[in-house]
């Protein structure tokens, strides 16, 4: 049985001479794994199908549970991510983060645009920024928001001393305190991606290198995941 997928590449595994597995994040049938054969020869049409972050309509061939890419037509191999080595582990993270919390054959056209959105939008401007404000939808789309409008527990403005709780995923005042002691710039940061007011005199590098260690740590604390790549990208961030 054939069968086309709109698909996003997220992991690729080589096997054989010149074979390749793919994870496929899919609109229409979530995410599944599908075999590759010969893309890894030099004048391999299907070459390109095979590559991270390839955005394409999958054609399939389906025998039991095993699929084949049997053919792909591209629309988008967001090139740009390649020739910038921050770029590209930054796009890295975000296949990795999805791979973690996707299960197998569940759809999910919300999370699909969205990652798709934010790979282009990745390709033209701040990786760091994309990458966050991503983060911080797929943690919501999972059940895990974060809270950081105001304190957690009696509401008032966060200023000053901030704490952030690991297991709640919510910012307290220094009247509240719980959990670890968090900075204001990491507070801004996650504003400004999240769309909502922040304090743009608080936002700097350093602001997303610490919003980042927060919610690679916030991400593994639910998921009991680490994604490397997410681990990578913190570290060039910092340099």
């Amino acid at each position: 049985m054939e069968c086309k997928a709109d698909a996003l590449v997220l992991r690729t595994a080589d096997y054989g001479e010149s074979d390749r597995m793919l994870t496929l994040f899919t609109l229409q049938q979530g995410k599944l794994s599908a075999a590759a054969k010969g893309v890894r020869k030099a004048a391999a049409k299907l070459r390109f199908a095979a590559q991270p972050f390839c955005f394409a309509e999958y054609v399939l061939a389906k025998r039991g549970e095993r699929c084949t890419v049997i053919g792909a037509t591209l629309t988008d191999g967001f090139y740009p991510l390649r020739e910038d080595i921050s770029k590209f582990y930054a796009a890295a993270a975000l296949v990795g983060v999805l791979d973690a919390v996707l299960p197998e054959g569940v759809v999910n056209e919300e999370l699909f645009l969205r990652a798709v959105n934010a790979l282009g939008q990745m390709c033209e401007g701040s990786e760091e920024e994309t990458l966050i404000s991503f983060l911080l939808k797929v943690l919501e789309l999972s059940g895990y928001m974060l809270t950081f409008e105001r304190c957690a527990d009696c509401g008032g403005e966060l200023s000053g001393r901030i704490w952030f709780d690991m297991q709640s995923g919510c910012f307290y005042c220094g009247e509240c305190a719980r959990g670890a002691g968090a900075s204001p710039s990491t507070l801004n940061v996650l504003r400004k991606c999240a769309g909502l007011a922040f304090d743009a005199s608080l936002v700097g590098k350093d602001g997303y290198v610490r919003a980042l260690k927060l919610l690679s740590a916030y991400f593994f604390e639910k998921t009991e995941t680490r994604v490397k790549a997410l681990q990578e990208y913190i570290v060039l961030a910092a340099s």
